[in-house]
């Protein structure tokens, strides 16, 4: 048996309700599955569109395993030829070559694992495989293309899919007990008059017009029932615009973030999500009535971003008939402590063994595309270079210098950040991040053990046409 699977479907099971995307879980510690990359057509609210896309859907199925399981996926390519075949370095290049990246995946980074420094190409496959530690911590992950110089026209594609590792939050009763989202937003970045993904044109600008789509939907219904507590599970999948979230008449309470729980569940009027970020959400709807999930205007680096209407909840009398009576119905927020995932124990001042500081640039650089390259430390990237060399099993404190008017949502792959300053002030609460969002012209600092896996990997901007124009470095961490 290859997997196990569960359809796209309401977690209601009514008609309307936004679905839940289709399910693949492990069985038995292991998991098993093929994944086609193909050029798929799609009516989108603003063109017919012919999009790179995982097995032709948007997003593409959920991943459901369990700490200790054995991944196994096959990856195959079938995109045309690429029409150039000479690309250069930190330029968009190559469309249509790919790889494959479990973003958040405490994992190894060599050979058939989480390895981004392949590149598949059209006509070939692949067979990943990833050993998830038995001490994995749980909550959601995703995985997406990553090969560098087509990474932002792919996932401006609609490429990429949500994974969540069971466990933690899940064991929480007033968890376990509500109806559970998956939400995957997304906004194909399209020329409307071809239709196509190939202009890095539109997708380099950030204010090109974005559709948003959740679970490939354009301004779903989420349906509720007065007093009902759902727990929602979000994912910003898109290629550059942050989303911070609204939804005004019913209560947010935070309870993960990038898959690692928090303290407690936090009451917010505002979830801010970078590019790359998820979250863990329990939901109340108070009373009767029709409430907007928006993202506000805002202002990202310099650009002025409009009110985005992204999803209408609605909430239904609590004895409805519109909802089969068998339908489970939380109605709890978790109180007191949440768990915490075990291995993720603060890092302390004495386990400490070096300090860095990495300075996020960008520079003029004729020739390159818009003559401009990202930098990390004054160079763009060069997967031949060690920019970072440290050692397993050590600690090390970092601090992101971002010498841009843009924020940078920085990711760094295998190893969680605990997250101790914004701007030079403490956290009263230091979050477990994999992707971390450097205000503009200021300062996040970071700590991180490198355990159990040695190797090379990246750490970037995932703002992705940064990335594609070289905002990323190479980490060898040696054993």
């Amino acid at each position: 048996m290859l997997d196990a699977q569960i359809p796209a479907q309401s977690p209601l099971g009514m008609e309307g309700d936004l679905k839940n995307p289709r399910e693949i879980t492990s069985v038995g510690g292991r998991f098993r599955t093929e994944l086609n990359m193909v050029i798929a057509r799609h009516d989108l609210p603003y063109a017919s569109a012919s999009l790179r896309l995982y097995e032709g859907e948007i997003p593409a199925p959920t991943f459901r395993v369990s700490p200790g399981d054995e991944i196994e996926i096959t990856l195959h390519n079938r995109f045309p030829s690429n029409p150039d075949s000479d690309p250069v370095l930190n330029t968009p290049n190559q469309f249509n070559s790919t790889n494959l990246h479990f973003h958040g995946f405490h994992v190894s980074p060599k050979g058939n694992s989480d390895n981004v420094y392949l590149q598949i190409n059209p006509g070939e496959s692949f067979n990943y495989l990833v050993q998830l530690p038995e001490d994995h911590p749980a909550g959601n992950y995703w995985y997406h293309p990553h090969r560098h110089g087509s990474v932002a026209v792919q996932v401006a594609s609609g490429c990429g899919g949500m994974m969540i590792v069971r466990g933690t939050l899940d064991d929480v009763p007033a968890v376990a007990e509500a109806i559970e989202r998956v939400m995957v937003f997304q906004c194909p970045v399209v020329d409307p008059s071809s239709g196509e993904v190939d202009s890095y044109d539109t997708i380099w600008n950030l204010d090109s017009e974005r559709f948003w789509l959740v679970n490939g939907e354009y301004q779903p219904k989420i349906y509720m029932r007065e007093g009902e507590v759902q727990h929602w599970r979000w994912l910003n999948a898109g290629d550059e615009q942050f989303l911070p979230m609204t939804l005004d008449g019913l209560e947010l309470h935070e309870i993960g973030f990038d898959g690692n729980p928090y303290d407690h569940a936090r009451l917010t009027n505002k979830v801010e999500i970078a590019p790359g970020n998820r979250s863990n959400l329990m939901v109340r709807a108070p009373k009767v009535g029709v409430y907007d999930l928006l993202r506000p205007a805002f202002t990202q680096g310099k650009t002025d971003l409009p009110e985005v209407h992204m999803a209408q909840v609605i909430v239904l009398p609590a004895d409805t008939d519109r909802i089969a009576s068998d339908v489970k119905k939380g109605t709890r927020i978790p109180e007191g402590p949440l768990p915490k995932n075990a291995v993720l124990t603060d890092i302390t001042d004495a386990e400490i063994t070096n300090h860095r500081q990495i300075v996020l640039g960008v520079k003029e650089t004729p020739g390159m595309y818009k003559d401009v390259v990202f930098t990390l430390n004054g160079e763009p990237f060069d997967p031949s270079r060690d920019d970072i060399v440290a050692k397993l099993g050590e600690a090390e404190e970092w601090e992101f210098v971002n010498t841009t008017p843009f924020p940078h949502p920085i990711h760094v792959h295998v190893n969680p950040m605990q997250v101790t300053h914004i701007n030079g002030e403490a956290l009263a609460y230091k979050h477990w991040q994999d992707t971390i969002a450097v205000p503009a012209a200021g300062t996040a600092t970071v700590r991180m053990r490198f355990t159990e896996f040695d190797g090379r990997f990246v750490m970037h901007c995932h703002i992705l046409p940064h990335e594609d124009l070289g905002m990323m470095l190479n980490v060898n961490i040696e054993a």
